[in-house]
């Protein structure tokens, strides 16, 4: 590409140098077009120097994709890799209160991600795995001996690091019964889930789900609702525990209330027994009295 516009810029060039020198010989006082043509000069420079910084910005990108490649045949660092996108679709889709990163386990053993939800037995393992060296193997062999071979130990790889997550990310009474194994390449959990060994399958029996990026983000789509509805019910269910127990403090408060309504009828009821008694005393009182100042008449008349 450099070398066809460097052609086409010389071509063109030395054409304008052509056409002012002729121009120049036959017509002097032409300035217009010679400004013109001048101008065109000036742009096609213009246009080289953009094909030099091209070249440049090629070489980069180059460099970049040799170092992209150095990094996958390395397994330390494709490793790190596969963590960093396995961290980055769980802090994407999961609140961050549910996600321990590099969670240490009683057995010692690390793994890359343990979601929980607070109960042991719902404390799930997430482990990635980049099972890709004979998977290479196998997708670049061309005779059948070597594709049978290196599909062979594909597999065997991947089933080794299946039984490496089940024994070392679960564990009875401290997490899940079972754990995920976290594939970074579409393409190899591909090559996984058509395996005619049923490597999907021989995963589960070890309580282990294998999972791609697509697959691994419709199952934390679908436990983000599952928290989310989780969530609204338990609020749920403590606002119906408050009503109830609202509701039972209004019949505390109404079974005191008639009790004291109770009390204060008997109350009342004595309250009138004994304003009666006392009306009925002071009746007495009065007819003591009368009795009395009839008596005193009487002496009087008797004494006149």
């Amino acid at each position: 590409m450099e070398i066809l516009i460097y052609i086409t810029c010389f071509v063109v060039i030395a054409y304008i140098v052509y056409s002012v020198l002729r121009i120049k010989s036959k017509s002097p006082g032409d300035d217009i077009l010679s400004s013109q043509i001048t101008n065109l000069s000036e742009r096609f420079a213009v246009i080289e120097e953009a094909a030099k910084q091209i070249n440049s910005t090629q070489n980069t990108i180059d460099e970049t994709f040799k170092n992209f490649q150095h990094m996958l045949d390395d397994k330390q660092e494709r490793g790190a890799f596969a963590e960093q996108e396995l961290e980055k679709l769980l802090r994407d889709r999961l609140p961050q209160k549910y996600l321990k990163f590099q969670e240490t386990l009683s057995n010692g053993k690390r793994v890359d991600c343990l979601i929980d939800f607070g109960d042991h037995n719902s404390r799930i393992g997430v482990d990635s795995k980049f099972v890709l060296d004979n998977f290479k193997n196998f997708k670049n062999s061309t005779s059948d001996q070597d594709i049978k071979k290196y599909k062979k130990l594909f597999e065997i790889d991947v089933l080794k690091n299946v039984k490496k997550i089940s024994d070392d990310y679960i564990i009875s009474g401290e997490t899940a019964p079972h754990a995920i194994m976290f594939i970074r390449s579409e393409n190899v959990f591909k090559a996984i889930e058509e395996s005619e060994s049923n490597l999907i399958q021989k995963a589960r029996e070890k309580n282990v789900l294998i999972v791609s990026p697509t697959y691994l983000w419709g199952l934390l789509n679908t436990l983000r609702v599952f928290l989310r509805d989780s969530d609204m019910s338990r609020k749920t269910q403590i606002f119906i525990k408050e009503i109830g127990l609202i509701g039972k403090d209004i019949e505390r408060l109404a079974d005191r209330t008639a009790d004291i309504e109770k009390k204060f009828n008997l109350i009342s009821d004595q309250f009138r027994n004994v304003k009666v008694s006392a009306d009925k005393i002071q009746s007495r009182a009065e007819k003591l009295q009368q009795i009395e100042n009839v008596e005193a008449e009487v002496e009087k008349l008797e004494k006149k």
